[in-house]
């Protein structure tokens, strides 16, 4: 091949003279004057010598089906990749990049087209190597003609008519080459020119001539084609070219020869594609057909996920590409990746941005919006995830305009970002009503099996979409740590714009949708799959003081789990400024908690008040359903009627809403991932903990010290909040979901966090109880609950479970909520559940004796509020069923309806009070009661001593008169069932209590002391009850009998010790009973019994006398005092034993 002319900036004919420039070639620099081309030219490649290290023929055979990767261009390089700067007449813009061709790469190689396999035949297979067929013509001449054959061009007019004119003739071209003195041969050094000549060929123009030649010319031209049809097709045919070579037994020399070639011209044309794509009228286009990224967008969207290429470049099984025509879809990606090796970054900026903001134009044009039924989405989720299989375009989206738009705000930015409209795709009712309306419609009269199988097609396609989405946001993280940062930011930048998520009440139009929050966690979850191995091994990659070096998650105004803000401001307000930037683990870490607060957390609250409103509307249904006979007019009948049907409609579509949120949020894979997360949160948070700082390999030892470490406590709240959220969510309505690991991580942790000192939300721990307590609830296969097995085995559990819920179930008598009140029995419902259902495990039961021994005070102080809630739950609930009797004996009456309306209204308004409050009191009664005929029977120390046993037969003796007595009658209603009410369950265990401390002489004489509710009669009609209802034995009602007449005994001693008169020195001041232990207030100094001031600290720890604080540590025993109170009362029993004998 001829060396280049080194004369090409000017145009110079035989005798040197400089000729005059041409309209059309002074048009055709105007249009590369505005790429900005380079007026000095840039070195050729040489093309007639081969490189210093020549392969060897076996490796140019070896490598022959494959193309090497483009050497990545450098930031200074050029935008285009090109030969000499061409001649005034026909400037190139190939001389935008000045990076030379070195040698060829591994990511040009594209691999051969698969075919199907054959069947192989038995035996021995016989692995032949096909060997290259001798070329016809010498190197040179071949080159030219592949030239000639990749540009579709000729210089020579016999050429062009020996192919019927496929070949276009460059009449122009080839005249000023005569006046250069130049060869007419399609050689390397003219591919410049003969690309410029061919593109600047204007058939509009053509067609006007008057020249015969022209015509033809113009007739051999494919019509209609536009100039990229034109290059993709030169770039299919060069890679048959390519493929031919490879076929053919050139020398090395000359195989390294064409390799330098076909890189030259491979860059050349993706230039130009390039180009066309930036200004598509850079050269004559057809009138009628798109161009530029109109026609090169539509390529994109022909692909789906599913049949585009995956992978990169390196591993893509892609087939090469044809030879000519336009684009198929499996040739996108491969054209894709030479376009994206051909520019430096901000070229390949300007070359992608057109096409990616018309790929929004045509998105927004799509109506209605696409949703995840149709089929739209898939068109532009595949172009995406083919265009972030080339790693330069996938390290460039977060960098361009359109990756999110500036000052974008919550409620947009799932619009105005590049990913943002097909990460919001999701199931959800708010934003897609069609899906319910269509899949979940009018529930309750479908099956449930058509529902769950609607629900598995939903799923399927969800898991593709988030499959897809993950493919997508990961090539973009691994394409570069630039990218990477963008990508994070993104993520950081959605969490900011939506921290109103976080409120209890939220307007859903000013912040992001769930569906576009829960795709964006489920894409996180899926970059730090990862991370969660089975043995943490790197747990410790995550950096406790995350907020101290990042700014990407703002907590200034999150509440801190053992922390005020001005404790937590300090902390962070004192960080050094070290050059210290989070690790990717930590980024990941912590960006997947703010998005399971404020995502996912959230959902689930939405799916619970839709949940809230179907038991709101089905009571108003009821009660309007009730109200029938009242419609006395046609008038009120139809607006009866009307109300009606409206509440059975809101009810379906809230049934199907329901549904709708139910098909994501328990979606298996989404469950197992969210599980294996909050997992490794739990157990991150026990490490951090741990003074040895080795749990899970060791696990964690309890007590924990006093004082927690810093930064612990620093951290944000919503940690905890996140994990209690989620499984109460999947307690209730996926226990299955968690295997026996997970159960044992969510133990270690509650039982650990429950411990003082360590959490100050009594809400959190409450939460954390509760997911404890809806494990034990029977349901499914699950007869005893879900947790009920680990619980029953789980080292930690069998040793401090017990002792934990008593400390908890005294902590949270004062909640500093204004509910607080009501707060502590629904806390303390859930830990009477566990107590019950634990019962039966010999370990709990040990481990609840010993926390007895351990800390007797504080076990007293237990067994006072359990008493005292038993008593509150009894009375309101007796009280309420004999409102209930009454309102509704009242309501059946005939006078009824004859009185004011307003009258009735206010009846039936008590009576739906008292309906709505009966079955909580009274089932916490029940259960409170039966909690103490358990404990009683194993402990009973604790409920004789003096601040306990006197209200404990009390309360007793009080519940009885009213279930046995002569009004028990005012406590029978229609349904008791409804309201919870099991009266022999209750008679069962109040007499069991009698018998469980029948032998305590304290209990005795306390049941004698009650002058209030106890009488003999009342034991003979409550023994009567009990063997006539038959809710206990012949036997165990004897010894009610008997209990009875020890009490009675017991009185008779007590009327003879009343008859002496106690001296007012032993007059306790508070009750006015002989004191026993008398002590001494270390303030007040006034002298009371021990057992009245330690009943007195259980409620409020201060000195009745003065309201001054006071521990029961604190008061001072009074010995003398005391001897002489046992002296008295010795004296007492002398006389009365004098009288006995002389009786």
């Amino acid at each position: 091949m001829s060396a280049p002319s080194g004369d090409r900036g000017s145009d110079n004919g035989p005798g040197g003279g400089q000729q005059q420039l041409s309209d059309a070639d002074k048009i055709r620099l105007k249009r590369l004057a505005r790429l900005g081309t380079p007026s000095t030219p840039s070195a050729q490649v040489p093309t007639s010598t081969a490189p210093a290290n020549e392969p060897s023929s076996e490796q140019e055979s070896s490598s022959s089906n494959q193309l090497e990767p483009h050497r990545q261009p450098s930031a200074s390089s050029s935008r285009l990749l090109s030969s000499p700067l061409p001649s005034a007449q026909s400037p190139s813009p190939a001389a935008r990049s000045t990076t030379p061709v070195a040698k060829p790469s591994s990511l040009g190689k594209r691999p051969i087209p698969a075919v199907s396999p054959k069947p192989e035949s038995v035996g021995p297979r016989v692995v032949s190597t096909p060997q290259a067929s001798r070329p016809l013509v010498p190197y040179a001449q071949w080159e030219a003609e592949k030239i000639s054959a990749v540009f579709s061009v000729t210089l020579d007019r016999g050429a062009a008519e020996s192919t019927d004119w496929r070949l276009c003739w460059l009449k122009d071209l080839a005249g000023e080459l005569r006046s250069e003195s130049h060869p007419l041969e399609t050689t390397l050094d003219l591919a410049d020119r003969l690309l410029i000549a061919r593109l600047s060929l204007d058939p509009a123009t053509m067609a006007q001539s008057d020249d015969s030649d022209i015509l033809t010319i113009l007739a051999g031209l494919p019509t209609g084609e536009t100039v990229f049809d034109y290059l993709t097709g030169a770039w299919k045919r060069l890679y048959a070219a390519n493929r031919e070579q490879n076929r053919l037994a050139f020398s090395p020399s000359e195989k390294s020869s064409w390799t330098a070639s076909f890189e030259k011209l491979r860059s050349l044309i993706i230039s130009y594609c390039g180009m066309t794509l930036e200004d598509p009228s850079m050269f004559p286009q057809p009138s009628d057909k798109p161009t530029g990224p109109a026609e090169f967008l539509p390529l994109l969207l022909s692909l789906t996920p599913s049949t585009s290429p995956s992978g990169d470049l390196l591993t893509s099984t892609a087939s090469t590409p044809s030879a000519g025509g336009p684009l198929l879809p499996d040739e996108v990606l491969p054209f894709i990746g030479d376009l994206g090796a051909n520019f430096d970054r901000d070229t390949l900026a300007d070359v992608i941005t057109p096409t990616l903001s018309l790929f929004f134009q045509e998105w927004f044009k799509l109506s209605p919006t696409p949703d995840i039924m149709g089929n739209e989405w898939r068109r532009y989720l595949g172009a995406v995830a083919t265009l972030v299989q080339v790693k330069q375009i996938a390290a460039l989206l977060p960098s361009l305009p359109v990756w999110v738009a500036p000052e974008v705000t919550a409620p947009r930015v799932e619009w105005q970002s590049l990913l943002g409209p097909l990460t919001r795709l999701s199931v959800y009712p708010r934003e897609f009503a069609e899906i319910w309306k269509a899949y979940f419609s009018n529930p309750t009269e479908r099956k449930v099996a058509d529902i769950d199988a609607n629900k598995d097609n939903l799923r399927h396609t969800m898991g593709s979409l988030h499959t897809s989405l993950f493919n997508i946001y990961n090539a973009i993280v691994r394409a570069s740590p630039e990218s990477r940062e963008g990508t994070l930011e993104f993520f950081a930048l959605v969490i900011r714009l939506n921290e109103k998520r976080a409120g209890m009440r939220v307007d859903p139009r000013t912040v992001s949708s769930d569906g576009f929050m829960t795709n964006l966690q489920v894409v996180l979850l899926k970059l730090f799959e990862p991370v969660m191995d089975i043995t943490f091994s790197k747990i410790d990659k995550v950096d406790p003081e995350y907020f101290r070096t990042s700014k990407r998650v703002n907590i200034t105004d999150e509440t801190k789990i053992k922390a005020t803000k001005e404790e937590a401001d300090d902390y962070y307000s004192s960080a050094m400024e070290v050059d210290k930037s989070a690790n990717f683990i930590s980024d990941l870490f912590f960006l997947l908690n703010a998005f399971q607060h404020l995502g996912l957390v959230k959902t689930i609250g939405n799916r619970g008040r839709a949940e809230k409103n179907i038991s709101e509307i089905e009571k108003e249904l009821k009660r309007a359903e009730a109200s029938r006979a009242d419609w006395n007019t046609p008038a009120l009948q139809a607006q009866g009627d009307a109300a009606i049907k409206k509440f059975k409609s809101d009810i379906a579509t809230l049934h199907a809403s329901c549904h709708a949120y139910d098909t994501q949020l328990l979606d298996k894979s989404l469950v197992r991932l969210n599980v294996s997360y909050l997992g490794f949160l739990m157990t991150w948070l026990v490490r951090l903990v741990d003074p040895k700082h080795l749990h899970p390999a060791t696990t964690i030892s309890l007590p924990l010290p006093a004082q927690s470490p810093q930064t612990f406590r620093m951290l944000p709240e919503y940690l905890f909040d996140n994990v209690a959220e989620y499984f109460e969510f999947l307690a209730r309505y996926d226990p299955d979901a968690l295997d026996d690991a997970d159960k044992d991580t969510l133990i270690t942790f509650t039982i650990t966090f429950l411990s003082p000192d360590y959490v100050n939300n009594p809400f959190l721990k409450a939460k954390l109880v509760a997911i404890l307590s809806y494990g034990l609830w029977p349901m499914g296969y699950w007869r005893k609950g879900a947790l009920y097995d680990r619980l029953s085995v789980h080292n930690l559990s069998t040793q401090y479970l017990m002792p934990t819920l008593i400390r908890f179930f005294i902590d949270v008598e004062m909640t500093g909520g204004h509910t607080q009140f009501w707060d502590k029995f629904n806390f303390r419902r859930d830990v009477s559940r566990i107590f019950k259902s634990m019962w039966a495990n010999p370990l709990h039961r040990e481990a609840f004796e010993q926390s007895r021994r351990d800390d007797f005070d504080q076990f007293i102080k237990f067994i006072n509020m359990l008493m005292s809630d038993t008593t509150f739950h009894l009375e309101e609930s007796l009280t309420n069923l004999a409102k209930i009797n009454s309102l509704s004996a009242q309501m059946n009456q005939d006078s009824f309806a004859s009185l004011p309306q307003a009258e009735r209204d206010d009846t039936a308004s008590q009576l739906r009070q008292a309906e709505g409050q009966a079955p909580f009191h009274t089932q916490m009664g029940l259960d409170h009661v039966e909690l103490i005929r358990d404990f009683t029977a194993t402990t009973r120390e604790p409920f004789v001593t003096p601040e306990i046993v006197d209200r404990l037969a009390a309360a007793l003796d009080q519940n009885l008169v009213l279930l046995v007595g002569s009004k028990m009658q005012e406590l029978k209603v229609a349904d008791p069932d409804k309201f919870s009410f099991k009266p022999k369950r209750l008679l069962a265990a109040i007499a069991q209590i009698y018998l469980n401390l029948s032998e305590e002489t304290d209990f005795i004489r306390a049941v004698a002391n009650d002058g209030r509710s106890y009488s003999k009669e009342l034991f003979e009609r409550f023994a009567r009850v009990l063997k006539h209802r038959a809710i206990m034995t012949e036997a165990e009602v004897g010894e009610v009998v008997s209990f009875a007449q020890k009490v009675e005994d017991m009185r008779a001693t007590i009327e003879i010790e009343d008859e002496r008169e106690i001296p007012d020195e032993f007059l306790d001041p508070l009750l006015s009973t002989l004191m026993r232990d008398p002590v001494t207030l270390p303030v007040s100094r006034v002298v009371i019994d021990r057992s009245t001031i330690r009943t007195h600290l259980l409620s409020k720890e201060v000195d009745p006398f003065n309201n001054v604080p006071l521990k029961l540590e604190d008061v001072i025993s009074n010995p003398e005092l005391k001897a002489q109170i046992e002296a008295w009362v010795a004296e007492g029993k002398v006389g009365r034993t004098t009288v006995d004998v002389d009786m």
